[in-house]
């Protein structure tokens, strides 16, 4: 883990997972993918395919 006085960068926790996959995989057309660079195609995805193998 790093941490300053504004900013703390810590590994990708289990309880991480649902807000992940809300921002990333949710929506078909996320707000972030006009920013992002149009030769990588975004897929949505269900929650359980995001998910680990064995999580549920």
């Amino acid at each position: 883990m790093i941490s300053d006085q504004e900013l703390t960068i810590r590994p990708l926790e289990e309880r991480d997972l649902p807000r992940l996959w809300e921002l990333i995989y949710k929506d078909e057309q996320p707000e972030w993918k006009k920013w992002d660079a149009p030769y990588y195609p975004h897929e949505a995805m269900t929650y359980e395919k995001f998910l680990p193998t064995g999580q549920k």
